[in-house]
């Protein structure tokens, strides 16, 4: 170990963000909520200060899960940049899960962590890689190989509520209004609707996406987030979406959802489907 532990050891703490939630107010403004992870951010800086373990001199926060393969972490990696470079002298997090939740990266992390001289504290497992305990390694196997089968447990329970809302015919939503239907998808949002089949018919007719969305911008057309800038994905995926005609799609096939309401003709939403599904085009 690079380092001894002590108060001037410098830790890292690798935290997790929640991922901002967007609510339209009453009043039609757009707030955004960050579900907060502050108390148990200060529960493991407590325990550090309250122990004469060291001082955090750098917090690393990434939205993405640590089970899901290829998640973008990109605070993660400038933690292990900070720790090869002298910056930090170890990482500490809340629990095992908050590093990872998947059993084949354990080893490398080791591997890096030995690698570099650096130190593992994980305040709810009680599992420090300073101690001199020989079952350390082994312990940290056994958790993250814990946290992985919950990962995998809540993935399953989540696909089994999709798939009984799609056999019975009823949306999965996001948990945010979608552009041109009403929260509960049981009305259109009006203004929204008719320039979404605008739009549709435009680009049934030939006309590029990335135009539309350039000229909405310049009209200064509200998204749904209240501000006035279009992207071309983002419309593009909402003109390709099932729910323009009222249905959802479950495993290749469109169910129809009986109280949404169809925003374009089906015919005309095939059409449009089809040519920016086989022909995307490259804009901003």
């Amino acid at each position: 170990m690079a380092a001894k532990p002590g108060p001037d050891f410098r830790w890292g703490a690798l935290l997790r963000a929640s991922k901002p939630k967007r609510v339209i107010l009453p009043d039609g403004t757009v707030k955004v909520i960050e579900e907060s992870t502050d108390r148990q951010d200060l529960e493991l800086i407590h325990h550090i200060r309250d122990n004469n373990m060291g001082v955090i001199v750098e917090s690393y926060k990434d939205v993405a899960s640590a089970w899901q393969p290829g998640a973008k972490r990109p605070r993660y990696k400038h933690a292990l940049v900070d720790l090869a470079a002298g910056y930090i002298d170890g990482i500490a997090c809340l629990a095992v899960d908050r590093l990872t939740r998947r059993r084949d990266q354990v080893r490398p992390i080791l591997n890096a962590m030995e690698e570099m001289g650096g130190r593992l504290f994980f305040l709810w497992d009680e599992l420090d890689t300073a101690s001199d305990d020989p079952d350390t390694e082994l312990r940290l196997h056994e958790l993250v190989a814990r946290a992985e089968r919950e990962a995998e447990r809540t993935s399953r329970r989540y696909k089994l509520v999709a798939q009984h809302r799609a056999r019975k015919g009823l949306h999965h939503g996001s948990g945010r209004r979608a552009y041109g239907h009403t929260r509960d998808y049981r009305q259109l949002v009006v203004p929204e609707a008719e320039i979404l089949f605008q739009a549709a018919k435009e680009v049934d007719q030939g006309r590029a996406i990335h135009a539309i969305v350039e000229r909405w911008t310049r009209a200064g057309v509200p998204t749904l987030e209240g501000n006035g800038r279009w992207h071309q994905k983002v419309l593009r995926r909402i003109l390709i979406s099932p729910r323009m005609v009222g249905k959802r799609e479950y495993e290749g096939v469109l169910i129809d959802i009986e109280y949404m309401p169809a925003i374009l003709p089906e015919e005309l939403w095939q059409r449009v489907r089809a040519k920016l599904l086989n022909n995307p085009k490259r804009g901003p």
